[in-house]
């Protein structure tokens, strides 16, 4: 390698200390979002039914902690039961359209077609046909799991450089060899892209479902503080939802990087 390449090479990387200011510059930012709250709240004495201050917040994290936690669990259960019917339906018809198109001109448009309705407008229709139960929520979260991760498997298995579809066919590959060792390879890092969208949209999702029709969970913990006019408790159980939607998109992450590890993105510089 020549001094110029190698000089070129190393101007590339980030810094070791640019990296660190990468990771704590988010953390700085709420930090000071929270103290400007909390220094708001006391000096304007904003009562905590209006907006209350993140001490209040806190406190009542730790005082509900029981009531969070048990309504946590169906949340979770219904997330991950939800994301993993939808995204297994969308590799399963993703693999079929690029096996047979005729299937997937049939059933593509309507799949947009579900897609494209409100999800607060399908959660009363399965509320009604399947009941209040995990049942609906399942297949609530499954629905806004599925479309992501069928666009971008079919986008990542069709994406194949035509030179090595000759070369598979030029040693008379079938057309499972050539989905095992061509095109699932190729479509890993599009699936994971959309494992990181859906793992927190299934959450979101959960939420929203308990809020049509449910007696447990945080979406119905949402509903049930705000007819009492319980407004730190609504905001913990804010502040736990947006922890679980992290969480899993941080998960998802996690997978990405221990299934894909030549995806990985490098720092911005």
């Amino acid at each position: 390698m020549s001094f110029s390449s190698a000089r070129t090479l190393a101007g590339t990387r980030t810094p070791t200390w640019q990296g660190t200011a990468y990771r704590i510059l988010p953390l700085v930012l709420i930090a000071l979002i929270i103290a400007a709250w909390q220094a708001a709240a006391v000096g304007l004495h904003w009562p905590d039914y209006f907006i209350p201050s993140p001490t209040t917040i806190l406190h009542t994290l730790w005082v509900h902690r029981s009531t969070l936690i048990t309504n946590t669990v169906p949340t979770v259960e219904e997330a991950a039961g939800g994301f993993v019917l939808g995204n297994a339906a969308a590799l399963f018809l993703a693999i079929v359209f690029v096996h047979a198109r005729t299937a997937e001109r049939a059933i593509y448009p309507l799949a947009i077609a579900i897609q494209s309705i409100p999800i607060v407008a399908i959660a009363p229709i399965l509320v009604v046909t399947l009941g209040t139960g995990y049942t609906s929520k399942v297949v609530m979260t499954g629905i806004i799991s599925f479309f992501p991760t069928l666009v971008n498997t079919l986008r990542g298995l069709d994406a194949i450089e035509p030179s090595l579809v000759e070369l598979f066919q030029s040693v008379h590959a079938s057309a499972w060899q050539a989905l095992i060792k061509l095109r699932l390879p190729n479509a890993l890092p599009y699936i994971f892209v959309a494992f990181r969208i859906t793992a927190s949209a299934s959450v979101i999702g959960a939420i929203i479902a308990e809020w049509v029709g449910a007696q447990q969970g945080l979406g119905f913990l949402v509903i049930n503080s705000t007819y009492q006019f319980d407004t730190p408790l609504l905001w913990a159980a804010l502040v736990v939802s947006s922890a679980l939607v992290l969480i899993a998109y941080a998960l998802a992450a996690v997978l990405e990087r221990i299934a894909v590890p030549w995806q990985a993105r490098p720092q911005r510089s």
